[in-house]
């Protein structure tokens, strides 16, 4: 008798256990949608998966839909950013003495937990590093005081968050001199060293310029190729806010070159162009091709295909903006079409007898894209920016296509 109510005492203590385990392990579930893990965790998920790479941003500003996020068909989280100061520190502090959001929602409790689902599902967890000004590249790389500094932070961060991966995006605009670019392919190698110290699988992935093979850029490619594990091509905003024109963001098509016809409309660059310069100095698979989960919406003087925009009306679109809009009562003559010169499509309407266009990514533009990559045989895709897409999921159809074999 004894024994038996031992034997009870002892099966209610695992019960209780087990229960506690659950509610902590719930209460550490991320608050994004779960399909994803509840595939994981049944063995209802994909038994195989694609070689190709689908990369995903996370902007900060972004963890207001953090609910609504599809995350299942990553295999690299990227959180977009930390910031670095000229003298190599991390930008803890903006002008108005209050934390730098970048850094402060990297330490948030949505963040964590939402860090903490990407291990659960297997996916690698990167930092993403910001300069955005030449000025404040320069410092960094070319100071030994702050390219010193700024290794040290990063890893540091890097280590404390238990990243597996760190992305460097250095946004130079403009021409470097040789000094600069010089020292950039040292600041990404020694802080490669830096991080195999801590993690002996760190990988390095590095950002660049859709030009960057045709133009003297920051990014010495051949130096930075044998140190660089991917190479994320930003082949967006081709057109952008400030354009003079409404035209197409990531134009996959659509160069003017000697064939085009007379009076056709035509483009002075497009993605298939410039990713052909760049694999003759990259391996395809190193690629990364860039894709947009927004558009750009002008103030247009007409309706026509790369109409003229009126000045400072240029706003950035989410996919969520663009599919409001046919809800929208306010909005008339509103015309969605497709251009077969971008492989893409644009929205035009009226409101208030004011004519305006957005251009931008569906899942027919994206499926176009998908192909390219395929048929390119680059590494996959990266996309700006994860809950850009949210409250609906249908830009993730062509990407699962590229995420299974």
């Amino acid at each position: 008798m004894l024994r038996k109510i031992r034997k009870f005492f002892l099966l209610l203590g695992l019960i209780f256990s087990s229960i506690t385990a659950f509610a902590v392990w719930q209460n550490a579930l991320p608050l994004v949608s779960p399909v994803a893990l509840i595939e994981v965790m049944t063995g209802n998920a994909p038994s195989a998966k694609s070689n190709k790479v689908v990369y995903g941003f996370f902007p900060y500003w972004n963890l207001k839909v953090v609910d609504n996020l599809n995350i299942g068909f990553l295999t690299h989280f990227a959180y977009f950013a930390v910031d670095l100061n000229p003298d190599g520190s991390i930008n803890k502090m903006n002008s108005k003495k209050e934390q730098e959001p970048g850094w402060n929602k990297l330490h948030s409790n949505s963040f964590n937990k939402l860090l903490y689902q990407t291990k659960l599902l297997g996916q690698k967890s990167v930092l993403t590093v910001t300069a955005m000004k030449p000025e404040l590249i320069d410092s960094l790389v070319t100071d030994q005081s702050a390219f010193s500094t700024a290794i040290k932070s990063i890893v540091e961060i890097y280590r404390d968050k238990k990243f597996d991966d760190i992305n460097v995006d250095f946004e130079y605009v403009g021409t470097p001199d040789h000094t600069t670019r010089d020292s950039f392919t040292s600041f990404v190698i020694n802080l490669k060293n830096s991080c195999i110290i801590i993690n002996q699988k760190c990988q390095i992935d590095v950002d660049i310029f859709a030009d960057s093979a045709e133009k003297y850029r920051l990014w010495d490619l051949s130096s930075l190729n044998p140190h660089v594990n991917h190479f994320i091509v930003m082949a967006y905003d081709y057109f952008r806010k400030s354009s003079t024109q409404a035209g197409p963001v990531a134009p996959i098509t659509g160069k003017c070159n000697p064939a085009t016809p007379s009076g056709s409309p035509c483009l002075e660059q497009d993605i298939i162009t410039h990713i052909s310069q760049i694999t003759k100095v990259l391996p395809p698979e190193k690629i990364l091709l860039g894709i947009p989960f927004y558009g750009y919406e002008w103030q247009t003087a007409g309706t026509e295909y790369l109409a003229n925009t009126y000045p400072k009306t240029g706003a950035l679109a989410s996919y969520q903006r663009i599919q409001s809009l046919f809800f929208d009562p306010e909005i008339s003559s509103l015309s969605a079409q497709w251009s077969s010169v971008s492989l893409s499509p644009y929205i035009t309407y009226t409101k208030n007898d004011k004519v305006y266009q957005i251009q931008f990514e569906n899942p027919q533009s994206l499926e176009q894209k998908i192909k390219f990559v395929k048929s390119a045989n680059l590494g996959g895709i990266a996309i700006w920016a994860l809950g850009y897409e949210t409250p609906y999921n249908d830009l993730w159809l062509p990407i699962k296509a590229l995420s299974t074999p």
